[in-house]
């Protein structure tokens, strides 16, 4: 069963990115990055979605769950005029005292297996919001010091209606690994293997979403399983890594 922390304390949103979320604490002890209605409700989803597949293939992601939010803090941010947090379950993605920004001369420091898989996974879930060059960009990576290791973090942009491949291509932050992983035959089919081993799971993921997050006060869906489905299944067609 999911355990869901209640939110305790709300803090200051942040400047950065576009859904600027609001800092948090909770009662498991833990402090959260808080994404609600603000962020829109299909961008929780694909959060969701995307952090438990990553998960599932190991990747250095940052703690993350479904976080209760109650009605006061709702009715307290309406007062000043703030109306992107709702009352019920959000998305946290849990802070860590001991990261700071990644940089492009952390690059050379991430092993070779974690680029190759962030990069197909990204590819595979189409996130193209993982952007990184010699000066600057938007690489949705930390770097924790405790541990001298890359983690992981935002996947609100995933499933993209508009991916753009050649672009992704030319401008994700380990796109040499991914011309490794298309220039190799046993690294394709290891991949291709073990995205469909996660398939399988995809309803038990779907199950998981908060009631909020997929159907509307009108009982409408805010969301398609199958649009998510149609991306994943792409690793089986003959055209998928081009």
């Amino acid at each position: 069963m999911l355990q869901h922390p209640v939110i305790t304390e709300i803090g200051e949103r942040t400047q950065q990115g576009m859904t600027r979320p609001f800092r948090c604490g909770a009662d498991d002890g833990h402090s959260y990055y808080l994404k609600s209605r603000g962020a829109g409700w299909r961008s929780l989803v694909c959060e969701w979605i995307a952090g438990q597949l990553a998960v599932a293939l190991e990747l250095p992601i940052a703690p993350f769950a479904q976080v209760r939010v109650d009605e006061q803090f709702e009715d307290m941010m309406r007062f000043y005029g703030d109306h992107d947090l709702a009352a019920g379950m959000a998305f946290g993605s849990r802070i860590s005292e001991h990261t700071r920004e990644f940089e492009p001369s952390l690059l050379t420091r991430c092993a070779p297996d974690f680029r190759r898989d962030l990069v197909a996974f990204d590819w595979w879930v189409r996130n193209a919001d993982r952007t990184l060059g010699a000066i600057s960009g938007n690489p949705n990576l930390l770097w924790n010091s405790e541990i001298e290791a890359p983690v992981v973090i935002d996947h609100n942009m995933a499933f993209d209606r508009d991916f753009d491949a050649p672009l992704f291509r030319q401008t994700h932050v380990f796109r040499a690994d991914f011309d490794v992983i298309a220039g190799d035959m046993l690294l394709r089919a290891d991949y291709e293997q073990r995205f469909n081993g996660l398939l399988a799971g995809f309803a038990a993921l779907w199950a998981q979403l908060p009631q909020n997050w997929v159907v509307d006060e009108d009982d409408q869906a805010r969301v398609d399983p199958d649009e998510f489905l149609a991306v994943l299944r792409r690793v089986n067609e003959p055209g998928f890594w081009t």
